[in-house]
């Protein structure tokens, strides 16, 4: 299986952790497709739910010492098509991009695998885990190829994660980051069996959770206690 990784053009936790991840688990990414960092319309939320991190390692860097191609572009690009097609790629993994439109997604054989930290389709869109927690959705991982509508396609894989009598936001948000990883491999896994097929798609009828308000934000986080207590009684 020929892979293309889109990643960005910076330091990232996200991209790091899949190169090394995929890397350590015999899975060999033929080229990386990396872009430039964009200005973005959306407001910082008013909840802290991620740890900052730092001493990251550029993805061009990690790129030069295993011998992986390594390409600059923007992902929707005609370029971005002609090198998935160019290198016969048959799938490409999301680490980091914006929304894909269909002519790259058609440029892989597979389709394009992404991560989504939460269960499809139950809680698509963004603030997943916000959501989950105001909509009293279980939390976990889902590995689904995708479609030109967010959160759409055939799902892949998909696990919920264990909740702690102790945990704080920042621990699940970290837990469903490290799932992201095992959901990553397990995908890979059903997909060199399957060939990705006969998979359930994902049910559009439910809703696609927008960016939260603040007010929602604090709404969301005050019922944390209650989440946890629900499901570790």
């Amino acid at each position: 299986m020929k892979i293309a990784l889109f990643a960005y053009n910076f330091e990232h936790k996200k991209t790091q952790d899949f190169i090394f991840y995929l890397l350590a688990n015999n899975y060999k990414i033929d080229i990386i497709l990396a872009a430039d960092p964009v200005q973005l319309n959306i407001k910082p939320g008013v909840v802290k739910t991620k740890i900052k991190h730092s001493f990251l390692i550029h993805p061009r860097k990690i790129a030069e010492n295993f011998g992986i191609k390594y390409e600059v572009v923007e992902h929707n690009s005609n370029k971005t098509a002609e090198i998935l097609k160019e290198n016969g790629i048959d799938l490409g993994i999301i680490s980091g991009a914006r929304i894909l439109k269909n002519h790259i997604i058609e440029s892989c054989h597979l389709g394009i695998l992404n991560l989504h930290p939460a269960i499809l389709p139950e809680c698509r869109g963004l603030d997943s885990l916000l959501w989950s927690l105001e909509k009293d959705i279980d939390m976990g991982v889902t590995g689904h190829l995708i479609q030109k509508q967010v959160d759409s396609g055939k799902i892949i894989c998909k696990e919920r994660i264990q909740i702690q009598k102790d945990d704080t936001i920042l621990d699940i948000n970290e837990r469903l980051y490290d799932k992201q990883l095992d959901v990553l491999i397990k995908s890979l896994e059903t997909l060199e069996q399957k060939d990705g097929q006969d998979h359930e798609i994902i049910d559009l009828t439910y809703p696609n959770y927008g960016k939260m308000e603040a007010e929602e934000e604090i709404q969301a986080i005050a019922k944390l206690d209650q989440y946890i207590l629900k499901r570790t009684s």
